[in-house]
């Protein structure tokens, strides 16, 4: 892509119906640790790394999440999380290729819109707050 938009891998969500006990597989079978957000329910790991400035920051979240995104017959198991630095620009730039984005919406961290990719998989791009 010609723009400066540096994209992450921001995250992976795995759809379940019971969450929790799924997260606590993952912790018992490949220890990988969880906390439980109040804030919509989610099962997540974050992993981080330092900044310049020695501050930690969040580059990849994994979660186990019981709600799913598409309101469809189809039955989706996970979806793939990306993190950009301008969303808007990379919308342009995806419109411009004919690739249709939801509507940007906000969440108390940043703004994500998503894309289905030609095999019809959700994607979601997200922007950070600055």
């Amino acid at each position: 892509m010609e723009h400066s938009i540096s994209e992450y891998l921001g995250g992976a969500f795995i759809y379940s119906e019971k969450p929790e006990e799924l997260a606590a597989w993952y912790k018992q079978h490949l220890c990988i640790d969880y906390h439980l957000s109040k804030a919509g329910g989610a099962t997540f790991a974050s992993f981080y790394y330092k900044n310049d400035d020695k501050s930690s920051k969040v580059i990849f979240a994994w979660s186990i999440i019981k709600s799913k995104y598409r309101n469809d017959d189809e039955q989706e198991t996970y979806m793939v999380h990306y993190r950009v630095n301008d969303l808007r620009k990379l919308i342009a730039h995806l419109l411009s290729l004919g690739i249709q984005a939801s509507e940007i919406q906000p969440t108390t961290s940043g703004f994500h819109t998503s894309i289905t990719d030609p095999e019809g998989n959700h994607i979601i791009i997200w922007e950070e707050k600055k």
